[in-house]
C-alpha cells in the first residue's frame, strides 16, 4: 500500500451523479421505473443502506433537474443527510458534476474526508460492494474501487480528500477512472461480479432487467 499512512478519522460522503441527459435512453433515465421504483430511487436507497451515519448523500442534478427533483424531494424526509445540488454546467461533461459534488460536500458537510461516487443508472450494485469500498478506505487506502481478477471496473469508486484536487482538474467528459488507472498502486480493490455494475443506457437495457431481483427489493 502506497496510500496514506494515517488511518482516516472523518466520514465518507456519497455523491450520486444524476446530471446526464440520457441521450441514448431518449429522456430522463434517472426517473425511469424498474421494479416499482425510479432508477435514482434505487441508488439513493443503496447509498442510505450502506453509509455510516452521519455520512451525507448528495444528488447532483443537471439536464432533467425538475424531473429528478420530483423523485428526490419526497425522499428527503426519509434519509437524514440527503441533499441535492444542481450543476448548471452539466452539458460540459461528467467532470463538472464530479466537481459540483465535492464542492457541495465541502460547503455543507463537516469532517468529510472521502467521496464515494455512484451513478444513478446502476441499480444492481451490491450493498456489500459499498461496504467494502468504505472498509478499504478505513484500512488506509486513499482510493478504492471494484475489481475483477485484478482489473479495475470503474464506478462506484471512493476518493479520499487528497485526490479531490486531481478530480477538480478533470475537463470535459473525463470521469475519474483515469486517476484510478494512473495511480493503480494506490487503489484498494474490492472483488466484484462485473454483472452487478451493469448500467441502464437504453430502454432495451431497462426491459432486459425487468423482473430481475434488485438489491433494494428488501429495502423499504
Amino acid at each position: 500500500m502506497t496510500g496514506s499512512t494515517a488511518l482516516p478519522t472523518g466520514t465518507c460522503g456519497f455523491v450520486v451523479l444524476a446530471a446526464g441527459s440520457g441521450s441514448r435512453f431518449g429522456g430522463a433515465k434517472q426517473v425511469a421505473v424498474l421494479g416499482g421504483r425510479a432508477l435514482l430511487e434505487h441508488v439513493i436507497a443503496l447509498a442510505a443502506q450502506a453509509r455510516q451515519p452521519p455520512s451525507p448523500i448528495v444528488v447532483v442534478t443537471g439536464a432533467h433537474q425538475a424531473e429528478v427533483e420530483r423523485t428526490v424531494v419526497p425522499r428527503l424526509g426519509n434519509h437524514d443527510g440527503l441533499s441535492m445540488c444542481h450543476n448548471p454546467d452539466w452539458s460540459l461533461g461528467m467532470s463538472t458534476s464530479l466537481r459540483a459534488g465535492i464542492d457541495h460536500l465541502e460547503r455543507t458537510a463537516l469532517n468529510v474526508e472521502a467521496a464515494l461516487f455512484m451513478l444513478s443508472d446502476q441499480p444492481l450494485v451490491s450493498p456489500d460492494l459499498l461496504y467494502g469500498l468504505q472498509q478499504r478506505w478505513h484500512q488506509g487506502w486513499t482510493m478504492t474501487a471494484p475489481v475483477h481478477e485484478g482489473k479495475l471496473l470503474g464506478a462506484p469508486a471512493l476518493f479520499g480528500r487528497v485526490w479531490w484536487p486531481s478530480i477538480r482538474s478533470l475537463q470535459g467528459d473525463q470521469g475519474a477512472r483515469g486517476i484510478l488507472e494512473t495511480h493503480r498502486s494506490e487503489v484498494g480493490g474490492v472483488e466484484t461480479d462485473p454483472g452487478r455494475l451493469a448500467d441502464i443506457d437504453t430502454r432495451q437495457d431497462l426491459r432486459c432487467h425487468a423482473g430481475t431481483f434488485l438489491p433494494t427489493d428488501c429495502v423499504p
